[in-house]
């Protein structure tokens, strides 16, 4: 009787942990393969998206900031409120430093809608309005490095190239946060080589205008980032994250802040790969399409296994609690100590990474646990009707 839960618990563990050791094969084959920026200099027009919501604290730097990184291309910006009830609106009209624009547009939002329902009517003044080559969406908390721009413009003269992704250097993350966005980079470099990455970080991004679908986005979800990167590539141009160009940005810092950040962000992702699901195997799209449904198996499947997995375990050790073992039995012996062994195993991970203890290994192994944790939290609010779409940023760095 004791074997049952057990052998349910291997069970779910080991399909939980397939998708892990498909994308990572198909990954680590990939680490050989070159992926180099062209070395020439972009001639096009370039216009700055800027959305933004009670960003008074930093708006100025932002600003300050694309003014002094972006000087050699001058762009055109458009900044979209949505509706702040602080000084935003006020600061970014009294700004002074607008001639270092093309032209310098301020759009406004009667109400808040969420982030993706301003940028898809910020895409759509700029498509009537401006008729600009390239699109650069960034967050006002994101500062750009002196070479970040420049570099990420480089990649178009490649006319494979669709959407260009930068890498974020955090300041003051937590441990998870660190392990998990190490873990992440790597994961959107490789899949860049190996085709194209679904997963950019909107606080940084730049895509052909001629490349995107607007009407394809879903107001109604976050994730905003991710819709745009794969409708990119599903209109047929290469997505890729260039890990030599950075943005620096604040982490949160509290535990109560980090996870919510997380929860919203993985409701997000997971609501966008299950819309995608007509693409999941659509030969079309070649080897993406095999990193969209391995993406969806880790991001869907494998929280639904491990749960089923806990379950399994605690069905276990309460037949144990009640149940005589035999230890005359070498094979179930050997069965519920190595399980033993492997639970205490994953809890020490998932403690080193909680209460940001840096141990290497554990630390990556307890991000992983970690980032599942806050994908089953996602799932549930989804199955619940929740929609997080519309969030309070945390304060960190904003003040």
């Amino acid at each position: 009787m004791l074997f049952s839960p057990a052998l349910f618990e291997v069970g779910f563990a080991t399909l939980a942990a397939l998708p892990y050791a498909k994308h990572g094969f198909d990954l680590l084959m990939a680490r050989k393969r070159t992926l180099s920026r062209p070395n020439e200099s972009y001639s096009g027009t370039l216009t700055i998206l800027l959305p933004i919501w009670n960003e008074a604290n930093i708006l100025t730097q932002k600003l300050n900031n694309l003014k002094e990184t972006c000087q050699t291309f001058k762009p055109h910006i458009v900044i979209i409120d949505s509706a702040s009830t602080d000084q935003s609106v006020s600061i970014a009209e009294q700004w002074g430093d607008k001639g270092a624009f093309a032209t310098y547009e301020l759009l406004k939002m009667e109400q808040r809608q969420g982030k993706t329902a301003a940028v898809k009517k910020a895409l759509e003044h700029i498509n009537r309005s401006i008729k600009t080559d390239l699109v650069l969406m960034t967050d006002a908390d994101a500062m750009f490095e002196s070479n970040t721009v420049p570099k990420l413009l480089q990649w178009f003269a490649e006319p494979s190239i669709g959407c260009v992704g930068a890498t974020p250097k955090r300041i003051g993350q937590r441990v998870e946060e660190e392990g998990h966005r190490n873990l992440f980079s790597m994961v959107r470099n490789l899949e860049s080589k190996i085709d194209s990455t679904l997963f950019l970080e909107g606080s940084c991004m730049v895509w052909r205008t001629e490349a995107l679908d607007v009407h394809a986005l879903n107001e109604t979800s976050n994730a905003d980032d991710a819709q745009i990167a794969t409708n990119v590539r599903i209109n047929g141009l290469r997505v890729i994250q260039d890990d030599d160009a950075h943005f620096i940005d604040h982490a949160p810092l509290e535990r109560k802040e980090h996870s919510r950040q997380k929860v919203r962000r993985a409701q997000g992702l997971q609501r966008h790969l299950l819309r995608q699901r007509q693409h999941w195997f659509n030969r079309r799209h070649g080897k993406f399409a095999t990193i969209l449904r391995q993406e969806a198996a880790l991001h869907l499947l494998t929280p639904l296994l491990l749960v089923c997995t806990m379950v399994a375990m605690l069905a276990r050790w309460a037949l144990i609690g009640f149940a005589e073992i035999d230890f005359s039995n070498a094979t179930l012996t050997t069965l519920h100590v190595g399980l033993f062994a492997v639970e205490a195993c994953v809890l020490l991970s998932w403690f080193t990474v909680r209460f940001g203890i840096k141990i290497p290994v554990l630390n990556q192994l307890g991000s992983i646990v970690d980032s599942n944790i806050h994908l089953v939290r996602s799932l549930w609010n989804s199955s619940r009707g929740t929609s997080l779409h519309m969030w309070d940023q945390h304060l960190d760095g904003r003040n």
